[in-house]
């Protein structure tokens, strides 16, 4: 009896069988008469397939749906439930079934009229044997084993030791070949001859060609192909094949950053997306990078992305607390189409990440071990104690003269007031004498506060499973010092994903993802006046000791400022060891799903997941520490803080796809979804400690304490609608409607809908003869989508704690504190995408670009509003900003064969402005904390840069009496424009200045690997942009009361001696503004970073399997290799303030390191 699909069970076992040879033996005699050119015509017919876990059975089912065959096979000999993977895109079918079948060891022949036989391969199971191809072209069905043994053979390996099946084996010019057996094995008899060439060739791998010569074993070890293995993208609720795909959506998986020794995934994946812009703006351990997809958004709300980890919204820490190692692809939806699905949540992007599932097969152990040390990557340039010796008398001087009516610089120290003096009297630090200024004392302050520091991480995973289990576990433990010295993490984490074939029609899975980081925080970042360590450490004054003769340290402001009469700089020492600020992170990653194969390809999915944040955080800071203006022995000080979020999620969908007509395919998806999140925090402060050894809260007097709840709700119904119309003509479209509990009564709920339009031009008969073009898609695609990170209640009116008189006495009570507003609602953005996707040469070079648009209304800002409400302003959905750009994205297979090198380039722009603020338009001012600093207006990017602009230096009275200036201001103080022109400056001169957001942003990586030998570079920068360097108002202040960058040495000193016509005189009581924000201290944050460089060996497989093991990887690599950039600050990633109305300033930021890695990969 035969099969179409289905297997028929008979009335008998033994008569089953017989029929089914009968059956058998009939039609390949058939196939052998059968005409050679018809079935190649049937089996070079090119297809697209998605095969994900599904049964053999349904496999050859869409298979027969796309092409005019049917299948024939006994289910006697044929395991017809067994679960098959398999992706290919525009394969010839007689490739998708090798791929598909020969693993199971199953051969197949082609019959008229279109009927594929199947028959188990006869022989022996994990031996090497001939697989004849000739099967698929002659129609006739192998005998068997050759009596004979072929002379060549061999095994096809990965790039991770691991056995390949199914590789298809061609002797190059000729059609002889064979496929890899379920080990990997093949045997192949070749011509005579020494010119015989081999191609090797899978899905998913770079073709590889071996010359045989004299050999007759032939191994070879695939490389992968990156651009074939991210086919399958992540969009949202399900997988899409990117063949299909209709939206904006950038793509990178775990083979392009496993090879990099990181600490957290932004390092691995910085500058090889486009359109996102991935940047460390501080080098803190522990700390979360900056990613923003597109552009800023909102002026109040989160500018970030969406993060969904293995289908579960992640409600904090984002991608920092994700072990690397446990990730396998990651995605990125950027435009509306491919974000809408999320709905409220999809305005600035959402990044899919992917964690490593078990595969069926032999269980494989792998070991990864690294270790390196961190070293800050540039150290800022300040004066010696001899430069600052006389820049500090020369500031002393200049106020000394202009004060002190008749002064001479040759009066002693002793005839002067005392805060015009410039020699330091003998006291706590003898021998400070500016008189001689040789004999001062030089100390490297950055020396003392920054380390090699060491970093490590162990990992240890285990992987595998049968048909009906799979596994995959990873425990990781990492430890890193920070380049500051006491700082630094340590992190634990585990991670098991578990899936399960229950019956043919169930499965289900769940994973655990338990993680807990333990923390040592310093006061890196402000001004030193707040015990900020960086900023101390360049502007205390270069010959002040740090260490007491006993060794303790010097406690702080008192160890000068008493004696002298100064303000003073903190130590910056103390300032590390005298204060302790520990943070516990313990995290709990959980999630369960189930599939249910409903009927035919209508399938069920339901899942349920939470995320578990516990912090705890204990400070405490020493007598020996100046607070505000006291000095040292001051009350000791600290706190214990302690935060519990719970985040919940489930959601539920069902997924239809079909295909009507041979034409025709279509997938439906449905979904509901459901979130809540429950925060809790409290806060104990306590003061005038017994002691330093005891620094726990109990052991001190506590001052105050706090606590809050917020909780917050969403509820969502989703749908989609893809369409394909003979592959060539693609439709998507998705709607969302959610309703949120941070929204008014009068706008909860909101619906976001999206369409996208694709067109495979490639498929036109026109483009048929155009061989070079392997691919060419048009898309299109408009959609609105949400943003809904801020507040819990800005919609409602608040009540604070507050008293009143009742009779003689006061009363507790509550007053109102904020007005609410019932109609708040979404921020939403409407965006177009326009995109191409271009492939020539088999992809060989492959194009992406893509033109975008969006506009983001509703924005919420704080307005007035009248006084009869009892406030001044209240929350509104008025302002609106847009951006739009381009990106380029570039992928090319440069050289192939036993030397590859592969290169992927990416180049985006963006254009940011303000269209709307508000009913009279007026502009947004926001500060640092040291004046107003940054102005959003209308026509102009968020967050701008605002001061007066500086065109030069007084350097004459004739000067100052030709041109506007401040009151004060004398020859040698700064020139500031008059922008409005009306021959005053004032407050009203102050202009925009810059901008940090980039011209444009770009990356290039490269890849080679050579005999075992890989080599990856990756590189990434910034073009345009500003930044304003506050911590210079400090240290490059020319007030001679700190240390100074040594730019001050080129500063004005007279007429004669204009130095660089910037820097402005030095001047113990500066005048003129000469200190306001301005444009002096305005530079360029464009930058050119390699950000990676890791080279690495294979050991051969031969040698690793003398120790039993499977694969060997040793590795050496560098993070931060080379910065080129003109910032005169540490990092010109640097942004203190994540705020989109400050963005771009830094007060003083921790350092970003460069990193020496070496380790190994271990397989077992």
């Amino acid at each position: 009896m035969k099969e179409k699909l289905t297997a028929v069970p008979g009335l008998h076992r033994l008569l089953r069988v017989f029929l089914s040879q009968v059956l058998l033996m009939g039609l390949l005699h058939h196939a052998g008469l059968a005409s050679v050119a018809l079935a190649q015509d049937v089996l070079d017919q090119e297809l697209s397939v998605d095969f994900r876990n599904i049964p053999l059975r349904e496999a050859l089912a869409q298979l027969s749906g796309r092409a005019p065959v049917k299948f024939v096979f006994s289910s006697s000999h044929i395991r017809a439930k067994k679960r098959v993977t398999l992706l290919a895109t525009r394969e010839k079918l007689t490739v998708i079934l090798r791929q598909l079948l020969h693993p199971m060891g199953i051969e197949f022949a082609l019959t008229q009229p279109g009927f594929v036989v199947l028959k188990k391969r006869d022989s022996p199971r994990g031996t090497p044997r001939e697989n004849t191809p000739h099967l698929a072209q002659n129609g006739n069905v192998p005998a068997g084993v050759p009596a004979t043994p072929p002379p060549l053979s061999g095994k096809v390996t990965d790039d991770q030791g691991q056995p390949v099946p199914g590789v298809n084996i061609l002797v190059k010019g000729t059609t002889i070949g064979t496929a890899t057996d379920s080990q990997g094995y093949y045997q192949l008899t070749v011509p005579d001859g020494s010119g015989v060439i081999l191609v090797f060739s899978f899905v998913g791998y770079v073709t590889t060609e071996q010359a045989v010569g004299d050999r007759t074993t032939v191994d070879v070890q695939l490389a992968p192909d990156v651009q074939s293995l991210g086919e399958m993208v992540v969009v949202g609720y399900g997988t899409q094949n990117r063949r299909d795909l209709t939206g904006a959506v950038a793509s990178i998986d775990t083979r392009a950053i496993r090879d990099q020794p990181v600490a957290n995934i932004a390092e691995g994946i910085a500058g090889r997306l486009s359109g996102v812009l991935i940047q460390q703006t501080t080098g803190a351990p522990g700390s979360n990078p900056s990613v923003k997809v597109r552009g800023l958004g909102s002026i109040t709300a989160d500018n970030g992305p969406l993060i969904v980890l293995d289908g579960q919204p992640l409600n904090a820490g984002g991608l920092n607390l994700i072990n690397p190692n446990d990730i396998e692809k990651i995605d990125v939806l950027k435009d509306a189409s491919a974000t809408a699905i999320y709905g409220s949540r999809g305005s600035n992007g959402v990044v899919m990440v992917t964690t490593k599932r078990g595969k069926a097969g032999q269980t494989r152990i792998d070991f990864d071990y690294y270790t390196g040390v961190q070293e800050v990557t540039k150290k800022m340039n300040t004066l010696n104690s001899q430069q600052f010796a006389e820049f500090s008398k020369d500031a002393v001087n200049t106020a000394y003269l202009e004060r002190v009516p008749g002064a001479s610089v040759n009066d002693p120290n002793g005839i002067r007031p005392p805060n015009l003096r410039y020699r330091y009297a003998r006291g706590e630090f003898p021998g400070i004498n500016f008189d001689d200024p040789a004999s001062l004392a030089n100390y490297d302050y950055q020396d003392m506060i920054f380390q090699r520091a060491p970093i490590r991480s162990y990992q240890v995973s285990a992987s595998g499973g049968s048909d009906k289990v799979q596994f995959a576990i990873t425990g990781n433990y990492l430890q890193q010092d920070g380049i500051i010295k006491r700082s630094g993490i340590d992190r634990y984490s585990l991670r098991t994903n578990l899936d399960a074939q229950l019956t043919d029609k169930l499965r289900v899975g769940a994973s655990l993802s338990p993680s807990f980081t333990d923390e040592t925080r310093v006061n890196s970042d402000g001004h030193w006046s707040d015990n900020g360590i960086i900023n101390s450490a360049l502007a205390l004054m270069p010959f002040v000791p740090i260490y007491q003769a006993d060794g303790t340290t010097y406690n702080g402001q008192a160890a000068y400022a008493a004696t002298y009469n100064w303000t003073g700089v903190p130590n910056p020492v103390a300032n590390i060891y005298e204060i302790d600020n520990q943070l516990g992170n313990l995290r709990l990653l959980g999630n369960a799903y189930a599939e249910l194969v409903v009927w035919k390809n209508l399938k069920y999915r339901g899942t349920l997941g939470t995320d578990l944040i516990y912090q705890r955080q204990n400070y405490y800071q020493s007598s020996a520490l100046p607070i505000v203006n006291q000095l040292p022995p001051t009350p000791t000080n600290g706190f214990a803080f302690s935060s519990q979020n719970i985040n919940w999620v489930t959601n539920h969908t069902l997924n239809y796809a079909f295909a009507p007509a041979a034409d025709h395919r279509f997938e439906v998806l449905l979904g509901t979804e459901a979130q809540k999140n429950d925060l809790q925090q409290s806060q104990v402060s306590a003061n005038r400690f017994a002691n330093n050894l005891v620094r726990t809260v109990n052991a001190g007097t506590v001052t105050g304490g706090s606590s809050l709840r917020e909780q917050w709700s969403l509820a969502s119904y989703f749908g989609r609608l893809n369409y394909a119309f003979r592959d060539k003509y693609l439709i998507n479209a998705s709607i969302r409607r959610d309703g949120s509990s941070r929204f008014g009564r009068n706008n909860r709920w909101g619906t976001f809908p999206s369409a996208s339009l694709g067109w495979r031009v490639s498929e036109e008969a026109f483009l048929k003869n155009a061989s070079f073009v392997s691919d060419l898609k048009l898309r299109a695609s408009y959609g609105l989508s949400g943003n809904n990170a801020f507040g819990n209640y800005t919609q409602t009116s608040l009540l604070n704690p507050d008293n009143y008189a009742l009779g003689n006495n006061l009363a507790n009570g509550l007053a109102t504190s904020s007005i609410g507003n019932e109609n708040l609602t979404w921020e939403k953005s409407r965006q177009i995408d326009l995109g191409l996707e271009l492939g020539l040469w088999q992809d060989r070079l492959f194009l992406t670009v893509d033109y975008y648009s969006r506009i983001t209304t509703d924005l919420l800002l704080l307005v007035q509003v009248p006084t009869l409400t009892g406030f001044s302003a209240a929350i509104r959905n008025i302002g609106k900003v847009e951006n739009k750009g381009m990106e380029f994205s570039l992928s090319t297979r440069n050289l192939t064969g036993g030397f590859t090198w592969n290169t992927d380039l990416n180049l985006s722009f963006n254009r940011n402005r303000v269209r709307a603020l508000g009913p009279a338009g007026d502009p947004i001012r926001s500060g640092t904390g040291v004046d107003e600093s940054n102005i959003t207006v209308l026509g102009k990017p968020l967050g701008n840069i605002y001061g007066y602009q500086q065109i030069g230096l007084f350097g004459s009275e004739a000067e100052l009496d030709a041109y506007p200036h401040f009151a004060t201001t004398r020859p040698g103080d700064v020139k500031y424009l008059d922008v409005n022109g009306d021959q005053v400056i004032n407050a009203d001169d102050r202009t925009i200045l810059g901008n940090n957001q980039p011209d444009f942003i770009y990356g290039v990586t490269n890849a080679f690997t050579f005999r075992g030998f890989d080599l990856g570079v990756v590189i990434q920068g910034v073009q345009g942009g500003q930044i304003l360097n506050l911590s210079r108002r400090f240290y490059d202040n020319l007030e001679g009361n700190a240390n100074q960058l040594t730019t001050v040495l080129d500063r004005w000193r007279s007429p004669e001696q204009p130095g660089n016509g910037i820097t402005p005189r030095a001047n113990s009581r500066s005048t003129g503004s000469n200190n306001a924000v301005s444009s002096r201290w305005v530079e360029r944050a464009t930058y050119f970073r390699v950000r990676n460089v890791t080279l690495g060996y294979r050991v051969p497989v031969g040698v690793v399997q003398r120790i039993k093991g499977r694969s060997l990887r040793l590795y050496a690599g560098v993070q931060n290799a080379f910065t080129s950039s003109k910032y005169l600050g540490y990092n010109p990633e640097v942004s203190g303030y994540e705020s989109a109305l400050t963005g771009g300033v830094d007060y003083g930021s921790y350092p970003v390191a460069r990193t020496y890695t070496i380790g190994f990969n271990l397989g077992f």
